[in-house]
């Protein structure tokens, strides 16, 4: 099992219990300010009673079911979430992925001031790449970047031989 199986399979499993709790304190304070019990506000959303004390005691819930207790008490989802909570990510950004994020950046770059208006090799795109920019990587992992740029329709590839040649659509 590779490593990001491994994190995909933990963030299935994965709930903020604490940013859960503190929501849910939330709704529940402003249920209690209007006065209304559990089954008042099941009756304004048409959940269950389940669903709203789950809610509020902090347990898993659909987006949109917040959203709608929000709407039944008045508050806008923003006011409820307007807390002070840690805010960082769960895992650091790996150093491979950041780079590859940079990479994707910069030949968006390219593309965006008409480098791609003439036919490019990886090859050719990887050079200008690292004499722009001082980097160092395989022109493989520009390769696996312009084809996503082909199959989000910016790019075309013209095939000659074996090799691919990538332009502006």
């Amino acid at each position: 099992m590779s490593s990001n199986e491994f994190v995909n399979l933990n963030m299935v499993r994965y709930k903020n219990e604490i940013a859960l709790k503190t929501l849910g304190k939330r709704i529940k304070a402003e249920r209690l300010k209007l006065g209304l019990e559990i089954e008042d506000l099941a009756a304004m959303t048409g959940f269950s009673y389940n669903t709203i004390s789950n809610i509020e005691n902090g347990y898993e819930t659909y987006v949109t079911y917040f959203i709608e207790v929000c709407f039944a008490l008045g508050v806008h989802p923003k006011y409820i979430m307007d807390e002070e909570f840690n805010l960082k990510p769960r895992f650091p950004l790996p150093a491979s992925r950041l780079e590859k994020s940079r990479l994707t950046n910069r030949i968006k770059a390219l593309i965006d001031a008409g480098y791609f208006k003439n036919e490019r090799l990886a090859s050719d795109v990887t050079e200008k790449l690292s004499s722009d920019h001082n980097l160092d990587f395989e022109s493989k992992n520009v390769s696996v970047i312009l084809v996503r740029f082909v199959k989000s329709t910016v790019l075309k590839i013209t095939k000659v031989g074996n090799r691919n040649l990538y332009s502006k659509r």
